[in-house]
């Protein structure tokens, strides 16, 4: 999957709450106290850690299987990865 099509995958749905540079920085996200994507603690995570909180949701976060599909989810763990 090109990484642009993952790029407006992440700004479509990741972006208004974990920044366009993963850093949480945005009202919303500051207001649901998300975590700093480029972390070392959400860089310390397992692919399928990322994953599962990608596809299926993490505390307020809703899951995005549904709406993009596994190979999605998939391609937005290699996404969070190059934030750092």
């Amino acid at each position: 999957m090109p990484v642009v099509d993952t790029a407006a995958d992440y700004k479509a749905k990741c972006a208004m709450c974990h920044a366009a540079d993963g850093s949480g920085s945005t009202p919303a996200g500051k207001s649901m106290k998300v975590k700093d994507l480029r972390s070392g603690e959400v860089q310390g995570m397992s692919d399928g850690d990322l994953y599962n909180a990608i596809a299926n949701g993490k505390g307020k976060m809703q899951g995005y299987l549904k709406s993009l599909g596994a190979d999605k989810c998939k391609a937005l763990v290699g996404y969070v990865r190059q934030l750092k």
